[in-house]
């Protein structure tokens, strides 16, 4: 269509630039007006790291082998208990009806009970049992994010995080983390987190699997644009800069991307004026050859 040859054209001529003689006959470059293409300032905000994992929503508040070690615990909690009772009632006995040897069985049983209980509290405690379990609000779920060993000192309780699932690919559901990693699991190398989500809507079920998003460290300052700003030419982020008159185009480092906005860690300064709608047409034009319409 013709005004789409029009911005294809005249881009290519201002992403270019234009002949020296040409650029000193005005005292004042400004910004080229190339219909389709609107810019805006690069400006700061205060973000964090970010720390990703995959995740599960989970129908009890704790993975399978921390329910697997409670229960383990309460089971030797019950032997223990019913040895020493037996121990109690043969030694009533002692010198009457019960036989020595039944006796010294049940004291061995009771030491037995005794040490399979002591080792189950301390597998539970390994696992963070002794943290205390909050009970979920209205409208919210549990979701276990399985962290890198080498992320486990990052993450804090009570940070925000979120969780996007696999069967709902383009929402976020905020949440934050209720109870740090208490233990690395040496099969996978990571360590569970707990996370509560917030899913007014009701549409998460136990099962579903998605990838969680933990924000870690202090905020700091960074320099942000909006991601639809940037464009990549083969591998290489890269947006455009509206500066002597034309629209330049600058390689950039990415950082942290949330909320429709993406960290610029290198290329770009705070109050530079970049085109955050028509960059990929931009794109397109300065790869078209010379002197083609």
């Amino acid at each position: 269509m013709r005004w789409r040859r029009l911005v294809a054209v005249t881009a290519l001529v201002l992403a270019c630039g234009r002949p020296a003689d040409e650029a000193h006959e005005e005292s004042a470059p400004r910004e080229p007006e190339v219909p389709g293409i609107e810019t805006g300032l690069a400006t700061t905000a205060a973000i964090r790291d970010v720390v990703r994992a995959f995740g599960t929503v989970l129908a009890e508040g704790e993975p399978p082998e921390v329910r697997d070690a409670r229960t383990a615990l309460a089971e030797a909690e019950a032997r223990r208990t019913l040895a020493a009772q037996q121990v109690r009632r043969l030694e009533s006995l002692a010198g009457g009806v019960a036989p020595r040897k039944e006796l010294d069985a049940a004291r061995a049983e009771a030491v037995s009970a005794a040490a399979a209980a002591d080792r189950a509290r301390k597998v539970l405690a390994a696992f963070g049992g002794d943290v205390a379990r909050a009970a979920l609000g209205p409208h919210e779920f549990w979701v276990i994010a399985r962290v890198m060993q080498i992320d486990v000192p990052r993450v804090d309780p009570r940070a925000e995080a979120s969780f996007v699932a696999d069967a709902f690919p383009g929402e976020r559901f905020a949440g934050s983390v209720d109870t740090g990693p208490s233990y690395v699991d040496p099969a996978t190398q990571t360590a569970p987190v707990r996370v509560r989500v917030h899913d007014h809507d009701g549409r998460l079920r136990p099962g579903m699997t998605g990838a969680v998003a933990l924000e870690v460290g202090t905020p700091r300052e960074a320099v942000v644009v909006p991601t639809g700003a940037v464009v990549y030419d083969d591998a290489q982020p890269l947006v455009f800069v509206a500066e002597a008159g034309r629209y330049v185009r600058r390689p950039v480092g990415l950082g942290i991307a949330r909320d429709g906005r993406v960290e610029i860690t290198s290329g770009v300064e705070a109050g530079a004026r970049i085109v955050v709608t028509g960059a990929a047409s931009l794109l397109s034009a300065s790869r078209l050859p010379a002197g083609e319409d």
